[in-house]
């Protein structure tokens, strides 16, 4: 890593953080007036707790943005070196195109990587926190008091069968469920048969048992006869399969695979979590594709002229590939491709689009 790779890395770094500074400063502001349209026109709240809900979102909506912020950057750090007249210099002393962008494609992996595996996490918990204050100033509650979701379906296999359960609501800080009904059901021959149905007042999920208060236990044709405490075992996981209760954006990059295979062992869809999974872990690539689209807009300037026209160019790609992203997870979220193929295709194609740009600016 010589001193010419360094300076590379620390001006692009000081673009990226140029772009980030104005891009967060807008977003925050139309989501502060987002936020006060939707909240502070139905409830007693003033410009400073408005802005600090909008704080809670800041985290995931600057994630959601980080490709346009890597864009902008690189574009920016490249254009002014190409300005300044420094890019010429660098491929005349015999300085490839390649070597140029390695110090921008080496800082977008790591920004990539700690917006998946740091400020994801940070951001999930933010998020839910503030869909919580958003329900309690709506509804008007006041303290800390636990908030719920409404009717549950879960859908969970065993050995010989499989139990439908059923609740009024879930209440996810508690791991409970109200007024829960257990459906166990037999294959027999392929076709299912009612075995047995309980009810109860509670359900508290553990480790690996539910745990039913005042239950009311019933064999298939015969009258319910009260039990109350009684232990069921499940394969599902507390904390994975109450997160469910959010969306899956607002689930912590680290709690995605528990959340698929708890919603996989409660025969539910992981589609969606499946999706957002394997969007987070092609983040790097995601950002490592608006590097070099940015990087190969500017490498022609001081050859061909036309600086805005190239720039320009440059931008509208990097929109794009944003578009192209999107359109691809809602192709995936609808089952008409695979998680895999809806989350690494666009990041994968646009890159190699922007390395082909660049061989050929190198190669000719």
């Amino acid at each position: 890593m010589n001193q010419l790779w360094r300076y590379i890395f620390i001006q692009t770094l000081i673009g990226v953080l140029a772009a980030a500074a104005v891009i967060i400063a807008v977003i925050v502001l139309i989501d502060y007036v987002e936020t006060s349209r939707d909240i502070a026109t139905r409830a007693d709240i003033n410009a400073l707790e408005a802005f600090q809900l909008t704080l809670l979102k800041a985290p995931l909506l600057v994630q959601e943005t980080a490709p346009f912020i890597i864009l902008f950057g690189v574009l920016f750090t490249f254009f002014r070196l190409s300005r300044r007249s420094e890019l010429i210099v660098m491929r005349a002393s015999g300085y490839s195109a390649w070597r140029v962008v390695a110090p921008a494609a080496v800082l977008c992996l790591i920004l990539g990587a700690a917006s998946a595996a740091l400020l994801n996490p940070v951001g999930a918990q933010t998020n839910a926190r503030f869909d919580q204050i958003r329900e309690r100033i709506l509804d008007g509650q006041v303290g800390d008091a636990a908030w719920s979701t409404g009717e549950v379906w879960l859908r969970e296999l065993s050995a010989d069968g499989f139990t439908i359960i059923t609740a009024e609501r879930v209440e996810p800080d508690s791991a409970s469920l109200i007024r829960p009904v257990f459906r166990q059901y037999r294959l027999t021959d392929g076709a299912p048969d009612l075995e047995r149905l309980i009810s109860a007042d509670e359900a508290r999920l553990t480790s690996s048992f539910w745990q039913l208060s005042g239950a009311v236990e019933a064999e298939a044709g015969e009258a319910g006869r009260p039990v109350g405490e009684l232990g069921l075992p499940t394969r599902i996981q507390p904390q994975a399969l109450f997160e469910r209760a959010r969306s899956p954006g607002a689930i912590s990059f680290w709690n995605l695979p528990g959340v698929i295979e708890s919603a996989q062992a409660a025969g539910l869809s992981s589609r969606p979590y499946e999706l957002r999974w394997h969007g987070l872990l092609s983040q790097p690539l995601l950002l490592l594709a608006a590097a070099l689209i940015a990087a190969a807009a500017t490498f022609r300037l001081h050859r061909m002229g036309g600086a805005a026209r190239f720039a320009a160019a440059g931008a509208v790609a990097g929109f794009g590939l944003y578009f192209t992203q999107e359109l691809l997870l809602g192709l995936g979220a609808s089952g008409a491709l695979d998680p895999v193929t809806a989350a690494w295709s666009a990041p994968a194609m646009f890159a190699l689009a922007g390395l082909f740009f660049i061989a050929s600016t190198e190669d000719g």
